[in-house]
């Protein structure tokens, strides 16, 4: 039965623990009990000391004769009494000692002895006691002593003794913990990363430790658990290479294995055919040769020298040409990734690209046919502005005629009235109309030229106002011989970033429109013949507009056709008066200028034509 190591190894240290305390409690135990022995038998070797003193002194007082010199002796010995009486009264003094060492001395007895000898009573028989007793009194001090010493040698050592023994415990139970180790945790370990080798190798398929600790087991458990995961994933892996390698040959993509020194270890046949090259030709060579990196900066060297462990080190898609028996090489978008099963023996690194050859080739096609596609639009904006400008012509050269036979009919009078005295002040009247009217000649001339000038491309600050106003003088003879009344609000307009010429053609688009719908739907002058315009300052989606809307008060535009007005040939006018342009190319030329273009209508009613133009900061 496998046992928790963890328990195990902490009952042992409870264990070594609680003997530990133990042996750091016997040794204080030991150094106090020393040390009050040490006390005990230093007193009693200065008692000894202090009893020599008095002996030595009561025998000169004898020898001399001075019995009265002893009265200085008894004090001495009631202080000795009174220590001998402190050392007994001593704990550590067994009682059987002092019980014994009092019942062999007579101290009071050896004072009053002494007192008798001093009050003059020396008789022979005292001073012969007193010898007596003072002798045993010595030998029975120095034997006490020796019996307190050789008491505290044998407590000292069967301390000693215990400590010993406690040592050895801790001794033993130390070597039990790491046999405990080396059996339970050392010897499982060693066999589990042998036998480990060995499965990872392949040798073995399963991981059995023979072990009494339960951890262990658990980690074997789980070592034979990731060795069984490692084979399942060794499978799920070859069996997607093997699928993905499929599903790339039969997108006619690209695949190969090189190998840890850069050589090209086997490739897709669809490839290396489309490059010209045989999968033979191809394998043994270096991976430079084949494949022509062109996304550089997407590499960091030190060097600029670009190793196969580069390639894999960025996590991008590289864009590279692939080298062909041709002058034109291919173009493919690929990926090179560590093999992370790969060893000694295997390749380590897989590349695993599309080919775009076909697909830049398409884009190629698509790039000339949008700038075809763009040539046109810039070639319809171009005839619907010529188209204008004939529309424009005629009204104007109409307008320069009538205005050029005022002038001439002006100069007829003026040449009949030569040599009249009396025609002085009708003379610089006609001569004020002939300069009023070649003024007009000159601004309708100024702003059809202006009109007809190629200026595409250029925007400048221009004054949307003023582009109107030259709108309306151009249309004004038309409207005038319609008889339709022109009310504009345009009070205060900003500055617009605009190109004037291309905004002249918008406002001319809208302004014709308007008046073949006022002619349609009034044939004749009316009072409902109206052209209102107004302007106006909006906020929209947090930038500053200007907004103009022209509503005209003519036939309308049925609900069917409102939504196909924008589109490109879409009229519902005669062949013979127009080509279905003018507000097809006027919602590509406002777009042009981030504004927006917008109209709403109802038939027989009203049509209003917004145009929104971003205010210049």
């Amino acid at each position: 039965m496998a046992l928790p190591l963890k328990s195990t190894i902490y009952t042992i240290y409870v264990v070594v623990l609680a003997a530990l305390a133990g042996l750091l409690s016997q040794g204080i135990h030991q150094h106090r009990l020393f040390q009050e022995h040490e006390s005990v038998i230093s007193q009693t070797q200065n008692l000894i000391f202090q009893f020599s003193i008095i002996r030595e002194q009561v025998s000169e007082s004898l020898l001399a004769g001075c019995e009265s010199e002893l009265k200085d002796i008894s004090p001495e010995m009631e202080k000795l009494n009174s220590n001998l009486a402190s050392i007994l009264a001593d704990k550590n003094i067994g009682d059987e000692y002092k019980l014994t060492f009092l019942n062999s001395i007579d101290l009071p007895g050896i004072i009053l002895l002494l007192r008798k000898i001093e009050g003059g009573n020396g008789k022979i028989e005292n001073i012969r006691e007193l010898n007596r007793e003072m002798r045993t009194l010595g030998e029975r001090l120095i034997l006490f002593d020796r019996l307190l010493v050789n008491n505290a040698k044998e407590k000292l050592i069967g301390f000693q003794n215990i400590i010993i023994g406690s040592a050895s415990l801790i001794v033993f139970l130390l070597v039990t913990v790491l046999a405990v180790f080396h059996r339970q945790l050392i010897i499982p370990l060693l066999e589990l990363v042998k036998k480990s080798a060995s499965a990872v190798s392949g040798q073995i398929n399963s991981i059995v430790v023979g072990s009494s600790s339960k951890e262990v087991s658990q980690l074997t458990e789980s070592f034979s658990q990731i060795i069984r995961q490692r084979r399942l994933i060794e499978n799920r892996v070859g069996t997607a290479r093997e699928s993905a390698l499929n599903i790339i040959s039969s997108l006619e993509g690209v695949w190969a294995e090189i190998s840890k020194d850069g050589e090209i270890v086997s490739i897709n046949h669809s490839i290396a055919e489309k490059c010209g090259f045989s999968v033979e030709e191809l394998t043994g060579k270096t991976w430079q040769e084949f494949f022509l990196v062109r996304d550089t900066g997407l590499l960091d060297t030190e060097d600029g020298n670009i190793t196969i462990h580069d390639l894999c080190e960025t996590q991008n898609a590289l864009l590279i040409s692939l080298a062909t028996s041709t002058e034109r090489n291919r173009t493919v978008r690929c990926c090179f990734i560590r093999n992370p099963l790969s060893d000694d023996e295997m390749p380590s690194v897989y590349c695993l690209g599309i080919d775009l050859s076909d697909e830049y080739e398409k884009i190629h096609v698509l790039e000339e046919s949008l700038t075809e596609a763009k040539n046109k639009k810039v070639e319809m904006v171009r005839i619907s502005h010529l188209a204008t400008l004939g529309e424009m012509t005629t009204g104007v050269a109409h307008e320069i005629g009538n205005l050029t036979n005022g002038i001439i009919n002006y100069a007829q009078v003026l040449a009949d009235g030569a040599c009249d005295p009396e025609f002085e002040l009708e003379r610089d009247k006609l001569f004020h109309k002939i300069i009023i009217e070649g003024e007009r000649i000159a601004d309708l001339s100024k702003n059809l030229l202006a009109f007809g000038q190629d200026d595409v491309a250029s925007k400048e600050l221009a004054k949307i106002d003023d582009v109107l106003r030259n709108s309306l003088a151009l249309m004004g003879h038309y409207f005038k011989i319609d008889g339709t009344r022109v009310d504009t609000v345009l009070d205060t307009i900003p500055i617009c970033k605009a190109n004037g010429r291309q905004i002249q053609q918008v406002f001319l688009s809208i302004l014709t429109n308007a008046r073949r719908a006022l002619n349609e739907r009034f044939p004749q002058k009316d009072d409902r013949k109206i052209l209102r315009i107004e302007a106006a300052e909006i906020e929209k989606e947090g930038k500053k507009m200007l907004a103009l809307t022209f509503t005209d008060f003519g036939t309308g535009i049925s609900p069917e056709n409102v939504n196909k007005v924008f589109e490109p040939s879409f009229s519902t006018k005669p062949a013979s008066e127009g080509v279905g342009m003018g507000l097809s190319v006027s919602k590509e030329l406002v777009e042009l200028h981030d504004g927006h273009i917008f109209l709403e209508s109802k038939e027989n009613n009203h049509t209003t034509v917004t145009v929104e133009l971003p205010v210049s900061s």
